[in-house]
């Protein structure tokens, strides 16, 4: 796909409406087609079986989504492999067969080497085959940024995902979205310091008043910030935070022009190994 077609939305209108932007958290609902690089992995346990909705993804290209390491190694199991997931693409209301939605199995998952207690949480997976991403699809690729985005250079970043609209809560059946600030890493560095040691791979994003975040079953989803031109690039992977919206925590992301070499050294020596 080229670039320049990358981070446009799939309805009329390309930027949201700000009276429609909500919080993740209070179940705002997202506008069908906003969205359409977003992705829900599912998970088929070895165990416990079909478990659906897991994580959240993005698609980056029509053969891989980037999503959170977290979500394939973490305390209750380790599962980098591809034939236990699925990624749902063109989704937006999970619970009602939209004729929109590709079902995509995974044929391999690539964790970051060095992954562990929320460093460098970020994981690729490539699908069995592409996405045929045409003018009539719900399906795009979201642009990936080219250099690095400090909290100064914009003021409009949407988080998205189908996680718990309340701490206790069932996830959302609908897309919901949340418009978030970006916050200097110093920020999160005061907050999560004495549990996550916050480095240049983390991006730090959120209300501090606790109206809004990101909550269970968010995580590997995307942090968009919108471009001048009304594309969108991904700023982040939704990584850890305090729970759901805790007030004074902003939430921590995986910065992505920091990987960037990383994407791009795995996505060619997976090509390269196939050829």
């Amino acid at each position: 796909m080229p670039q320049q077609d990358c981070g446009r939305s799939v309805r009329r209108s390309r930027q949201p409406r700000m009276g429609d932007l909500g919080r993740i958290i209070s179940g705002k609902q997202s506008v069908q087609g906003a969205w359409p690089w977003q992705v829900s992995l599912q998970l088929l346990h070895p165990q416990f079986g079909f478990l659906g909705h897991w994580c959240g993804g993005v698609i980056i290209s029509p053969e891989w989504i980037l999503t959170a390491a977290h979500c394939i190694n973490n305390d209750l199991f380790n599962l980098p492999i591809g034939a236990l997931w699925t990624a749902v693409v063109g989704d937006w209301d999970r619970e009602v067969e939209e004729y929109s939605e590709e079902r995509i199995p995974i044929e391999e998952v690539i964790l970051h080497e060095r992954f562990q207690n929320f460093q460098h949480d970020i994981a690729l997976m490539k699908l069995a085959r592409p996405i045929k991403m045409t003018k009539k699809s719900r399906i795009r690729a979201v642009c990936l940024p080219t250099k690095r985005l400090h909290h100064n250079q914009t003021d409009f970043c949407v988080a998205t995902g189908w996680g718990r609209s309340a701490e206790d809560g069932m996830l959302s059946g609908r897309l919901l979205e949340s418009r978030v600030p970006v916050h200097d890493n110093a920020i999160c560095r005061k907050k999560y310091g004495h549990a996550v040691h916050i480095r240049s791979g983390h991006l730090c994003a959120g209300h501090l008043d606790g109206s809004s975040g990101t909550c269970v079953g968010d995580s590997g989803g995307p942090l968009q910030c919108a471009m001048q031109d009304g594309r969108w690039i991904l700023a982040g992977i939704t990584s850890f935070g305090s729970g759901c919206a805790k007030p004074g925590f902003p939430d921590v992301y995986t910065r992505l022009s920091y990987y960037l070499p990383w994407i791009k050294s795995k996505t060619k020596s997976s090509m390269r190994s196939k050829g």
